[in-house]
């Protein structure tokens, strides 16, 4: 059975007038008479009674309404469906992220831009390591991965969504925590917690050779991967540490923060995804973060 004899079946039954059906679907009235008759012929079906100008349902015929009418709105909402996730309208996102990504709200901004225009788009969030995250790519696994390094393989495409700044962060019982501003000279000697989401000693040799520019050699006493664990570290006296500028809004009262201008050490969020042809929702996300985020 074809899908558009049942339209045409639809039409009629609703009017129960061949000639007004006729206009509805754009069809000449003679040819969806004889498409009704062939409807009726393959199902063995009387699906009207015919008297003078005008016809009228059977009980078979109004059976037969209800299935079709329920049949083609299923189909129609197939239709539809199909039409949005061709559009990238929806669908579901497999997305992964270094706590970076959170901390700087750079992911929960994109996401409700994103769900602003695609409402019932669908995410699939789980943190992972950055290293993890471009094999996870590269793979398949994930559509969209938030790292905190650049990666270089060439099956990644890769863009810096958001950079900013970093601050030195101290318990607020710290003698430096009096000061406004601090020199290089003030922080040389100290103990320092440093935060390396990679795994990796890239960020720890950049802090360094920053340092070193600025005149001493950080004691790194502790390396961690998480900013919670390097903030709940300098509450507690084990050293200072350098963290993301929008750490200071999720840190505890007890911590003190300080720009220092002469460390321009800078943290940056990378977006991360495949290189061959993106499912439509995954290029419309892609279309969302900002190309002009790190200078």
């Amino acid at each position: 059975m074809e899908l558009r004899l049942l339209e045409y079946f639809v039409a009629v039954a609703e009017l129960e007038h061949v000639g007004k059906a006729a206009q509805r679907l754009h069809v000449s009235q003679s040819p969806l008479s004889r498409q009704i008759r062939r409807l009726e012929k393959e199902l063995d079906l009387q699906l009207f009674v015919r008297r003078r100008q005008r016809i009228y349902l059977t009980e078979s015929g109004r059976w037969l309404l209800r299935r079709a009418q329920g049949l083609l709105g299923q189909f129609e909402k197939i239709r539809k469906e199909s039409e949005q996730r061709a559009r990238g309208e929806t669908g579901t996102l497999a997305i992964a992220f270094t706590s970076a990504a959170i901390w700087s709200g750079i992911l929960p901004r994109l996401m409700k831009k994103f769900q602003t225009g695609h409402p019932v788009a669908g995410f699939s969030l789980r943190q992972m390591r950055s290293t993890l995250q471009v094999e996870a790519v590269k793979a398949g696994h994930i559509d969209i991965g938030f790292v905190s390094h650049q990666p270089k393989e060439e099956a990644v495409a890769c863009q810096c969504v958001a950079e900013e700044g970093s601050l030195l962060v101290m318990p607020d019982r710290h003698p430096l925590a009096k000061r406004r501003s601090i020199r290089p000279e003030d922080v040389n000697g100290l103990k320092w917690i440093f935060l390396s989401e990679t795994l990796s000693l890239e960020k720890q040799n950049q802090f360094c050779a920053a340092c070193a520019r600025a005149g001493f050699v950080p004691e790194i006493v502790q390396s961690v991967t998480e900013p919670t664990t390097l903030l709940a570290l300098v509450e507690n006296g084990y050293g200072v540490g350098v963290i993301r500028s929008t750490a200071r809004r999720y840190a505890p009262r007890t911590l003190a923060f300080r720009e220092l201008p002469w460390m321009p050490f800078k943290n940056r969020i990378f977006m991360i995804r495949g290189t061959a042809e993106l499912r439509p929702i995954v290029a419309a996300f892609a279309r969302c973060a900002p190309n002009d985020s790190c200078p």
